[in-house]
């Protein structure tokens, strides 16, 4: 197996976690419902892109088409050249209504092996770095009960680590066992946090690293406001401890 390095996270919370992601690493990215959890994913696949890593997007919650065209209002063209190709979707949405245009698509949630084998198919048609960004694990318990779930997750897990990529897991927060989310938490190596809040009348949105093994980091809450660009902006000025 080769070495392990580590990525640089993006600039806009790269100030809670300097030391950057290990290879190999499983990150869970938890929140609820209109949170911003899809606009903080692209801002991680955008920077990335940019760097020069390739991206498998597995999406469960929205057509490709839709996230291209959040992307193409975040500034990537995912058409460009030097992207088109480090660039692959599975398409776990498109079977409720109609068919898929993608290379890699589901045909039922109900079937967990033929997920995993898309997504291993996926992955090994792609370069590395290589960060897998799965939006989101919730909707396979609408169709397979949670046990199922969390052992096809951790064979996933297994793959992620084993080809040396960076796994980011989107799970919305509040529809699931206590017991789903303890093992996933005692699966990942790390726990990103997103939650909403109030100030003054009007919603703020918060950020945090919860938990991330092997790199210091720093724990407390941060603000963040998604422009209408979808860019996402925090600032450590602003950091509270206590929302």
């Amino acid at each position: 197996m080769q070495g392990r390095n580590r990525l640089r996270l993006p600039d806009f919370i790269h100030f809670l976690a300097k030391d950057g992601l290990v290879e190999g690493s499983n990150i869970l990215l938890a929140g609820p419902p209109g949170v911003g959890k899809t606009v903080f994913c692209e801002n991680i696949v955008k920077n990335y892109l940019q760097e020069s890593s390739s991206c498998l997007y597995i999406t469960l919650e929205k057509t490709p088409e839709e996230l291209t065209f959040c992307f193409q209002t975040n500034g990537v063209d995912l058409h460009g050249d030097g992207i088109r190709d480090r660039m692959v979707y599975v398409d776990g949405y498109t079977w409720l209504i109609g068919k898929s245009n993608e290379k890699f698509f589901i045909d039922s949630l109900n079937n967990l092996t033929e997920l995993n084998f898309k997504i291993f198919s996926a992955a090994s048609q792609l370069g590395s770095p290589l960060i897998v960004i799965f939006n989101s694990i919730s909707p396979l318990s609408l169709y397979n009960p949670e046990t199922f779930v969390l052992k096809s997750l951790q064979l996933l897990f297994a793959r992620v680590k084993e080809i040396n990529a960076i796994g980011i897991f989107v799970v919305q927060s509040g529809v699931h066992s206590q017991e789903f989310y303890k093992t996933l938490e005692y699966l990942v190596n790390g726990i990103f946090d997103m939650k909403l809040g109030e100030d003054k009348g009007s919603i703020v949105r918060y950020f945090r690293i919860r938990s991330l093994s092997s790199s210091s980091h720093e724990t407390n809450w941060v603000p963040f406001t998604i422009h209408n660009t979808r860019e996402i902006e925090m600032k450590a000025a602003r950091r509270v401890e206590n929302v």
